[in-house]
């Protein structure tokens, strides 16, 4: 039934009639608009609701520090979404609120974030009974086409893209994410500009906050990502990576084109392989945790404070400090323990103390002092003005100086020990060199300068000069004289004989010249020079050996006197002067011709001019003894007034004359028992009696 109002106010009923076709499909379309739209509103409420996900994932990292992300921003979007509109229709708006409190019972959402595994975490969304779980996750198309997910960088060092361009990116808009391309030969540099005005779809606008991805798919190479914010933000992705950053709508954020990368305050950080700050401080200060490393390198490039009264612990390895290091004021550094300390290598000046007053510090060395030059370049030592201390030996090294200042007033002054200079000592201008009443002992050349005297003590009172090496006076360019006003002693070293050599010039001896027992006075068996004696004696203690062809002459008309044995060589002849001008040999001792030593050892004399035999000046008669053997007498032979010619009377021997007169001026005796016998011969015996001489005994002219 339908009722109907007439203008008069009264009500007419009338019956009800079937509804038209067109109030039918009215009705159709109606329902079908109300199905849509409760589909629609599905849709959008699911939307809608992954918003709220996101949104309460984001709030749950925030919440919870220990995630990494304490200060994330999050849109705080409108909870109004999908409130209707001012003028619409409220039978719709009692539709959305229905299928909004169907879908309410539907599905409860709560936010929950779970650890998938170590340094990585995923949000879930688990509904009333907790029994579903759902993981959010990303997919991307990738290449440089239009549409693609993830956009495919090129090969080259730099690239850039301005996302606020429709046809950034190959020609189009670019997306969300950028990817490495498969091939990669060196780092790339990526700026992403504009991202405040970055294109949406269908070209439009974007508002709010949206996330960038950039992935690093390759091995080897780093990838760069910064902004044209001029916040000199850089942010590298290493290989095999990704980050995500976030970039706010212009007037959105408070810096426009800014890329916000992820979050660096961090409550607890784990990294597997290894961790790179390009830029800014790395701050611990708010931390009373440790700070340890592995057993890799640790590099620090800027300055390291550790405040108040911590200490700073190395492992056993290598510290290499690439800095200046400074210690601060009354604090010591130690290196090792007493006893056990390694090596401290310093490459660079060391300074102590400073040259202000009172500044001055000191430096004490337990143990050795070592300097060493710098390949290419020698290295010097130098010292305040102030005393050096020398407790321990002090060595300079071959060819180096040991300098005072010419100028200065300094002294030098030695302990009681010995100095040893083993290299040239000057003292210049008219200095002098004083020494101590100790050894002075000179272990190099030692060399006076010319026309400069050297002088040991005084006239009188000189001590004793040893020289241990060879002594040289002048040198082949310029002679030089020596003179010794006092005696000349040398002595052999151990159990070595010391020589001493002369020049080629005159060797003038004014005292007497000892030669030791035993020692040769030589001259050079091949030269020729001669060996002269002054008018005194010469006494030979010794063998005198002339040798090889060589002779040996005296000087001028004066006696030679050998008051020791003589002997000549074997087979070597024994002459005074020369033929016809020989001097007088005279003999104050027995002269023995051969030996009774072997047998043949006898030799014979020969003299080609008078023997003469003389009794001694206080009347002491000499003999004339010959051995065994024949005489030979090639000449007259006379016996003196009263001497006798006598052969011993008990010998055997003969005495025959030759064929001369034997005159006997003295008497004849033949002995009683002996006979006196001329033999047959042709001649007679003249006697010079004659015949009528008185006398038995005379021997008569005739029997």
């Amino acid at each position: 039934m339908v009722r109907a109002v007439k203008t008069d106010g009264q009500t007419l009923t009338v019956p009800r009639s079937r509804p038209t076709l067109n109030q039918i499909m009215v009705g159709i379309v109606l329902i079908t608009m109300g199905v849509l739209i409760m589909y629609m509103y599905r849709v959008i409420d699911d939307l809608h609701r992954e918003q709220q996900d996101l949104r309460g994932r984001l709030n749950q990292l925030s919440d919870n520090g220990s995630y990494g992300m304490p200060n994330l921003l999050v849109s705080q979007g409108s909870e109004k979404f999908l409130e209707a509109r001012s003028g619409s229709s409220q039978g719709l708006n009692d539709i959305i609120e229905a299928a909004r409190a169907s879908n309410q019972e539907r599905r409860y959402v709560k936010h929950k974030v779970e650890e998938v595994y170590p340094g990585h975490m995923a949000a879930f969304e688990v509904t009333a009974d907790e029994e579903e779980k759902r993981r959010l996750a990303g997919f991307f198309t990738v290449g440089t086409t239009a549409g693609v997910g993830c956009y495919q960088l090129t090969n080259q060092l730099t690239e850039t893209y301005d996302v606020s361009s429709a046809t950034a990116c190959n020609g189009n808009i670019c997306p969300d994410c950028f990817i490495t391309p498969g091939t990669v030969s060196q780092d790339i540099t990526l700026t992403i500009q504009a991202c405040s005005s970055a294109k949406w779809i269908r070209s439009a606008s974007r508002s709010g906050v949206w996330q960038y991805t950039f992935i690093n798919a390759h091995n080897t190479y780093t990838v760069s990502v910064t902004d044209n914010s001029g916040s000199a933000t850089t942010y590298k992705v290493p290989p095999g990576t990704h980050v995500t950053a976030y970039c706010t709508a212009s007037g959105v954020g408070s810096v426009t084109n800014k890329l916000s990368f992820t979050s660096t305050t961090l409550p607890t950080l784990s990294v597997d392989n290894g961790l790179t700050l390009s830029s800014g401080a790395f701050d611990a200060s708010g931390s009373t945790g440790n700070f340890a490393t592995s057993s890799g390198t640790v590099t620090l490039y800027g300055n390291t404070v550790i405040n108040g009264a911590k200490t700073f612990a190395t492992g056993s390895g290598t510290v290499d400090l690439n800095g200046q290091v400074q210690i601060a004021d009354s604090q010591s550094v130690t290196v090792g323990s007493a006893g056990a300390g390694g090596a401290v290598t310093i490459y660079g000046n060391v300074i102590i103390g400073d040259t202000g007053t009172g500044n001055g510090r000191s430096l004490t060395v337990n143990g050795n002092f070592a300097q060493s030059d710098v390949t290419g370049a020698t290295s010097t030592f130098a010292t305040g003005s102030d005393t050096i201390s020398l407790n321990g030996h002090v060595t300079v090294a071959t060819g180096k100086h040991l300098t005072m200042t010419a100028t200065g007033a300094g002294q030098f002054t030695t302990g009681t020990g010995a100095v040893n200079l083993n290299g040239a000592t000057t003292v210049t201008g008219s200095n002098t060199f004083t020494s101590g009443l100790g050894a002075v002992s000179l272990k190099g050349a030692v060399t006076v300068d010319a026309s400069t005297a050297f002088t040991v003590g005084t006239a009188g009172s000189g001590g004793t000069t040893t020289l241990y090496g060879d002594v040289i006076i002048g040198n082949s360019a310029g002679a030089a004289s020596c003179t010794v006003n006092g005696n000349i002693v040398q002595a052999d070293v151990g159990a070595t004989a010391t020589t001493i050599t002369s020049g080629t010039g005159a060797i003038n001896l004014n005292g007497d010249v000892t030669v030791a027992s035993n020692k040769n006075l030589h001259m050079t068996a091949t030269g020729s020079g001669s060996f002269q004696t002054g008018t005194g004696s010469v006494t030979f203690n010794g063998n005198t050996q002339v040798a090889g062809g060589s002779t040996f002459s005296t000087g001028g008309t004066d006696q030679v006197t050998f008051n020791g044995p003589v002997q000549i060589a074997d087979s070597q002849p024994f002459s005074v002067g020369s033929a016809g001008n020989g001097g007088v040999v005279q003999l104050f001792g027995a002269t023995t011709v051969g030996s009774t030593a072997v047998n043949g050892a006898s030799s014979s004399l020969t003299v080609y001019g008078d023997v003469t035999f003389n009794n001694d000046q206080d009347g002491t008669l000499k003999t004339f003894a010959t051995a065994g053997g024949q005489i030979t007498l090639n000449g007259d032979v006379g016996v003196a007034a009263a001497k006798n010619f006598i052969m011993a009377n008990t010998g055997t021997g003969q005495f025959q004359s030759g064929t001369g007169t034997v005159k006997l001026y003295g008497d004849t005796s033949v002995e009683t028992g002996k006979t006196f016998t001329v033999v047959d011969y042709t001649n007679v015996i003249n006697c010079n009696h004659a015949a009528a001489d008185a006398g038995s005994t005379f021997c008569k002219a005739s029997r």
